[in-house]
């Protein structure tokens, strides 16, 4: 299976089990991995043999702002969940999304989860 990479999606948003966090809010990035067959697209050279990612784009920065979760872990699952629902011809999404402001106390650059779903 072919892949299409979508790096640094980046988002606002309210997501956390503390208060401040849904209270301040901060800064959320996601990365994709669509697995489609692109042999198609490849060979006629038009869109509509491929999958626009752009919408992806779209898809995964709505549900990255969206409604607010505990968990990045549940934002991730509803990212993959809309994709998969959304757009047929991904057969497998992989999502990382990253949370580089996490409040854990300590100086780090990045926490991350990365989930993959397939039909």
């Amino acid at each position: 299976m072919d892949r299409i990479y979508l790096t640094g999606i980046s988002g606002f948003a309210f997501h956390g089990v503390y208060e401040n966090e849904r209270q301040e809010g901060q800064k959320f990035v996601v990365d994709l991995v669509a697995e489609v067959d692109l042999y198609p697209a490849g060979i006629s050279d038009e869109l509509k043999d491929s999958v626009d990612y752009s919408k992806i784009a779209v898809v995964a920065h709505e549900e990255l702002v969206g409604e607010p979760c505990n968990l990045i872990e549940a934002v991730a699952e509803r990212i993959a969940t809309r994709v998969l629902k959304d757009f047929e011809s991904v057969q497998t999404i992989k999502v990382k999304l990253h949370k580089p402001d996490a409040p854990v106390g300590l100086a780090l650059s990045d926490i991350a989860v990365e989930i993959e779903r397939s039909r």
